[in-house]
């Protein structure tokens, strides 16, 4: 008896499982979802490395779209886009200050953002996507 009630809930959790995943499947396709690509300078020269992130706004469906920066260049690719409407874009990265942390005997770089939050946690940056065009920005930041 105990033996049947363990396959039979083991079943289940499959069946839902499978449920799930069929619907995960069949909800991930990109739609009408946009591709988004573009560059990010420092102070004039390419951001060597970082993150950015586009938040829909109010009024705005997401999702959330985001892609490493790497040698000033971003690109989000279509399945991985967001839907065409007004976004505030956020741009982060981080160095070592100087500083390490001791993590069970080895010792780590403690990293710090070294951009202005008015590009980040306070960003004023913003992109309208639309649909069916290419959505390039390209984004001027300071360090001071």
């Amino acid at each position: 008896m105990l033996c049947r009630a363990f396959i039979f809930g083991r079943w289940q959790v499959v069946n839902w499982c499978a449920v799930l995943g069929v619907l995960l499947i069949c909800g991930c396709d990109s739609g009408d979802r946009q591709s988004i690509a573009g560059t990010v300078t420092l102070d004039g020269q390419p951001l060597e490395k970082g993150t950015i992130t586009f938040l829909p706004q109010s009024g705005t469906q997401g999702p959330t779209a985001g892609a490493e920066i790497a040698d000033g260049k971003y690109a989000i690719p279509t399945a991985g886009g967001t839907f065409a409407g007004k976004f505030r874009v956020e741009i982060t990265t981080a160095r070592p200050n100087g500083k390490k942390m001791d993590v069970a005997g080895q010792l780590y770089d403690i990293h710090e953002q070294f951009i202005p939050p008015e590009y980040n946690t306070a960003s004023q940056l913003e992109a309208e996507i639309k649909a069916d065009t290419a959505n390039h920005f390209d984004f001027a930041v300071n360090s001071k």
